[in-house]
């Protein structure tokens, strides 16, 4: 079990499993910190001309 663990540890896909789960917090983050500027503009009702 423990050997398992181990190789697991030690080989590529933990360091890609790594990767991902670091790029999906980021992107999330980005995505929360920034949500009035992405989303602001197609959600108020202010239409003026």
């Amino acid at each position: 079990m423990i050997d398992a663990l181990v190789q697991f540890l030690s080989g590529q896909s933990f360091a890609m499993m790594m990767l991902g789960c670091g790029t999906l917090v980021v992107v999330v983050e980005a995505v929360r910190a920034s949500r009035r500027a992405l989303w602001g503009d197609l959600f108020t009702e202010d239409f003026e001309e």
